[in-house]
């Protein structure tokens, strides 16, 4: 378990075919870093939540390591194994307030698990993730969020 209570995370995926890609090699989330630190350890999970059309959290993975970098070095070195596609990382870093210089918290991520049944969650995410706990968790099983 990571820090603070933190189980793991829950980010966004936009696009159709975005769950495929991370069963076919795309094992890296990178986003927004708040300085250098993170309450995320390895063996924490990350949670993937269709933002467009389910609301439902589709599936999940094991963190296998976590780095901080800067956003134009991650699409340099690890452009073929974000799951986000070039242009959408594009258009995100140049969303962040240093656009290509800001530091990203990147996320490599293994075993991948696309539920049966995805699961109903309320839960506001946001575009650089939210930190799941214990208490959130329980919450969105029993479909109170």
């Amino acid at each position: 378990m990571g820090l603070n209570g933190v189980l793991g995370i829950v980010v966004p995926i936009h696009a159709d075919g975005v769950m495929h890609d991370i069963f076919h090699g795309k094992s890296v989330h990178a986003s927004l870093a708040q300085g250098e630190r993170t309450d995320l350890e390895n063996g924490d999970r990350i949670f993937f939540y269709d933002s467009r059309t389910t609301h439902s959290i589709m599936g999940e993975a094991v963190i296998a390591d976590i780095s901080f970098e800067e956003a134009r070095n991650v699409l340099d070195d690890l452009g073929p194994k974000l799951y986000l596609d070039k242009h959408d990382f594009e258009v995100y870093v140049s969303s962040l307030p240093d656009g290509d210089k800001s530091r990203l918290r990147v996320l490599h991520f293994k075993d991948p698990i696309l539920y049966a049944s995805p699961v109903k969650c309320g839960l506001a995410i946001s575009e650089n993730g939210t930190y799941l706990t214990a208490e959130i968790f329980a919450k969105i099983v029993k479909g109170a969020v």
